[in-house]
């Protein structure tokens, strides 16, 4: 009887540390999930970040592509020559605004 006594405790001892271990392997992959989940979370955020950039984009290029295709170009060279480069034609007379902002 001494001998069947001996075995339980040890039994009992397997099976808690069995359980342990389990319980400790479980956690871990639900602490991995979660922090799975906040990484996708995060990069799905910057991946509509970027998808709404390239669309910008992409109206941009059709805007210009649509004046490079167009048949009046001079206008547009005119126009960006007058805003951008500071160009006027010859016996043009220019007026600036110096009045202070209000």
């Amino acid at each position: 009887m001494a001998n069947s006594k001996s075995k339980a405790p040890k039994k009992q001892n397997k099976s808690f540390i069995l359980t342990l271990a389990l319980v400790l392997l479980v956690g871990y992959f639900v602490i991995t999930i979660v922090g799975l989940q906040f990484s996708i979370k995060e990069r799905q955020d910057v991946l509509e970040q970027k998808n709404a950039v390239y669309e910008e984009q992409v109206d941009e290029n059709e805007r210009l592509q649509a004046i490079v295709d167009s048949e009046d170009k001079s206008e547009y060279l005119e126009k960006i020559a007058r805003e951008k480069l500071g160009f006027i034609k010859p016996n043009e007379k220019v007026f600036y605004d110096v009045t202070p902002g209000v």
